[in-house]
């Protein structure tokens, strides 16, 4: 039998499976006991688990606490996709009227599916050409820094410059008596105009990030053939490349 996921009215759902824990949630009054302030603090426990058979007791208890609508299969699901926000690497092969080329895009995502789904949303509304995704590949990435939009769009204006994006690897220590047990490997990816500047970049983003205590040792700067990365702002450090 073909697996069935979908969101249902509690009063429909007898017979189906949670997708996910449902919860009881109340307020209680907490007092502090520095200002004597009473402040109303939010709790919360499980009131049925995922895999839970909804029938009419469960669907009772589930009204009785303010859940109208519930997630379901159609099997009882057991496993549990572990998910993070993390940067994927996607290949494409892209054919145009002019021939076929690869396209790398980097794109942050919780799963590789949901990063598949992205780029191929993305090309299709924005590409006029047939594509193929080829890999999707986990990045370990530590820092993603960036040029700010308008200085980028100016460099880019005339059409005959493009900004890169460097991966750089740095060794970092972090403690003024030197001691190697504290030491680590970064890998940061950096848009920049040049080699040179992708490295004053990164110098300049961590001084102002960074404990003034960590070293860093560059130990590989090398040019990636990227064309976008798809990333939250406030998961990005940003610089000007008037200050380098």
């Amino acid at each position: 039998m073909e697996l069935i996921k979908k969101t249902m009215n509690v009063a429909d759902a007898n017979g189906w499976y949670l997708l996910q824990n449902e919860y009881r949630t109340w307020t209680e009054d907490f007092s502090d006991e520095d200002t004597g302030e009473v402040v109303p603090v939010e709790r919360q426990e499980v009131l049925c688990g995922k895999g839970t058979l909804i029938n009419a007791i469960m669907m009772s208890l589930l009204k009785e606490n303010g859940i109208e609508t519930v997630k379901v299969s159609n099997f009882p699901l057991k496993g549990n996709q572990e998910k993070g926000l993390t940067l994927w690497e996607t290949i494409l092969k892209v054919r145009t009227a002019r021939g076929e080329s690869k396209k790398t895009y980097m794109v942050t995502a919780d799963s590789p599916a949901e990063a598949e789904r992205y780029i191929s949303e993305w090309h299709e509304l924005n590409v006029e050409a047939t594509f193929e995704l080829t890999k999707v590949n986990k990045q370990d990435y530590n820092k993603v820094i960036k040029m700010y939009d308008t200085e980028r769009e100016e460099y880019e204006a005339n059409g005959n410059k493009k900004v890169k994006w460097y991966k750089c690897q740095i060794y970092v220590m972090i403690d003024d008596d030197g001691d190697s047990s504290n030491s680590s490997q970064r890998n940061i990816l950096c848009q920049a105009t040049g080699f040179e500047k992708a490295i004053e970049a990164i110098r300049l983003v961590l001084g102002k990030d960074e404990y003034e205590s960590i070293y860093n040792t560059f130990k590989l700067v090398q040019e990636q053939r990227i064309e976008e990365v798809f990333i939250p702002d406030e998961s990005v450090s940003y610089y000007s490349d008037n200050e380098l």
